[in-house]
């Protein structure tokens, strides 16, 4: 099937529909043809969009110039880290090119996948962009930044700003002392363990009526997003608050009985990071972590209207930014140190599933999926097909970054992966 039967299936149903009506033009009568036309646009408008999709300019850093709410800015250092080319450096091997011939056809399969980095002992293997993304975009990571709060959770408690990860979240924030995500410990919710509601679609609370108000349906909001930095809800009043009360599916099963994947665990250890340190999670991020990994560019991190971070899904970088951060992370990971040990921890499976979870994974550590049934090291996922792949052993690192999570995508950059890190 071709890239653009993938994208585009309807369409190909559309040019053959049409290329019927016109053999049968001379034997069917006006009526008839207007009765078809007619249902088959009735069809389109009921066939849905895929699943897991969001517009392009999205993907590649439009949420931020829609936002009404000030998301946090990340800001460049001084001395960019210096990411050498393994192909400039004519240090490419048969092996090597292997990889890149499967790159390259991974995104000739795939074409809403806008960006890929391929990193190799801190050297680029494979760098590109495609559609409307450039160097200079920022991609957009939704679930990922799960990932990049667990990992601002380590410097709190390396830094003492929380004691152990068995303490509850209502210790630091007492308003959340009758919920179940506040009877949780740290380690819980870091687990996704909280059991504090029915899960609904990607990890959202199923609101009573809906929450906010979308100005182009006039409808209520399904999820939290798109209220949050619309300034219609604030992350206070999701975890506790007004939007908490319509909230459906309350206590669905006890803190730390099962896994159960929700933006409101994570949303609640962004928020402990806030009242412990005095800033948002975000500001905490980028002084303890961003500005040490020689950052490009500026990159952002969405906030609610009082400036608490939108820890679940809204963070945003530059692609080779997003490979500095992976270089980070590797350093980290390696040494023997709270942080690294931190990191360790986080990184392997915490939670295993007996059968394997629908997106190829069989565990899951602190906000990261472990255990890839087809590939290896541990990794980031985000909605709409975003992946941040590590693999500490062969110092390789994976970025990759679409619209739409296609069919065999995702399953084909796993594979990819455990090819290339395969390789010495």
């Amino acid at each position: 099937m071709s890239g653009f039967q993938q994208a585009y299936p309807f369409l190909v149903d559309m040019f053959a529909f049409c290329s019927i009506l016109q053999y049968l033009d001379l034997r069917m009568g006006k009526i008839m043809k207007t009765f078809l036309y007619a249902a088959f646009v009735l069809l389109l408008s009921l066939t849905p969009l895929s699943a897991k999709e969001i517009a392009e300019r999205f993907n590649i850093g439009g949420y931020i110039n829609v936002s009404k709410t000030t998301p946090y800015k990340l800001t460049p250092n001084v001395s960019p880290l210096v990411l050498a080319d393994l192909n400039s450096l004519k240090k490419n091997t048969p092996i090597n090119s292997r990889i890149i011939d499967l790159a390259n056809t991974y995104l000739t399969d795939y074409p809403a996948t806008t960006a890929l980095l391929l990193i190799e002992n801190g050297q680029i293997l494979y760098e590109a962009y495609q559609g409307a993304a450039t160097r200079n975009s920022e991609f957009f990571s939704m679930s990922i930044a799960k990932s990049l709060t667990s990992m601002t959770l380590g410097k709190a408690l390396c830094n003492g700003l929380v004691n152990n990860l068995k303490q509850k979240a209502s210790h630091f924030i007492p308003e959340l002392a009758e919920t179940y995500h506040g009877q949780s410990t740290i380690h819980q919710l870091l687990k996704m363990s909280s059991g504090t509601h029915v899960r609904g679609r990607s990890g959202q609370p199923k609101f009573l009526n809906g929450i906010g108000f979308n100005p182009r349906t006039e409808k209520p909001y399904t999820g939290i997003s798109w209220p949050l930095r619309r300034g219609q809800a604030t992350v206070d009043e999701i975890l506790w608050g007004r939007w908490w009360a319509q909230v459906d599916g309350k206590n669905a099963s006890l803190p730390g009985e099962k896994f159960s994947y929700k933006a409101i665990d994570t949303l609640t250890i962004s928020k402990t990071i806030e009242r412990q340190s005095g800033m948002s999670s975000a500001a905490y991020f980028d002084q303890e972590i961003w500005k040490f990994i020689g950052a490009e560019h500026v990159a952002h991190w969405e906030a609610d209207k009082n400036g608490s971070t939108i820890a679940s899904s809204g963070f945003q970088a530059s692609l080779r930014d997003w490979g500095r951060l992976g270089l980070w992370i590797l350093d980290a990971y390696k040494r023997d140190d709270c942080y690294g040990a931190y990191l360790k921890e986080a990184t392997r499976s915490q939670i295993q599933f007996s059968s394997g979870s629908s997106n190829g994974f069989s565990g899951y550590g602190y906000q990261w999926w472990t255990d890839p049934r087809y590939s290896v090291g541990f990794w980031g996922l985000g909605y709409a097909g975003q992946l941040f792949a590590i693999n500490p052993e062969r110092n390789k690192i994976l970025l990759k970054f679409s619209y739409r999570a296609d069919k065999g995508s995702a399953r084909n950059i796993l594979k990819l992966f455990k090819t290339w890190s395969a390789d010495t």
